[in-house]
């Protein structure tokens, strides 16, 4: 839903762009200006999305196999204990 509402934006964008560039062509300058910019800004918005998830992503995965190897220390820790309380 949300790519659907990015496209609809764009392509109302794109009319009212097309349309000011047709009624008013002293400002064509600043038209194409202003639409060039957007887009480098989009480009470069989905670039940082990208690399953030990514970078994300590998703390996860470092995170998890480390609770994983916490886990398995805690484990036996807590059954070490439960033993000598066993035998007592």
């Amino acid at each position: 839903m949300k790519t659907f509402f990015k496209a609809v934006i764009w392509i109302a964008a794109l009319v009212v762009g097309l349309v000011f560039w047709n009624v008013t062509p002293d400002f064509r300058p600043l038209v194409s200006s202003i639409l060039a910019a957007a887009f480098v800004c989009y480009v470069l918005s989905v670039i940082v999305e990208v690399t953030v998830k990514r970078v994300i992503s590998d703390e996860q995965s470092e995170l998890r196999s480390r609770l994983d190897v916490l886990d398995r220390k805690v484990t036996a820790i807590l059954r070490d204990t439960f033993e000598r309380r066993r035998l007592r």
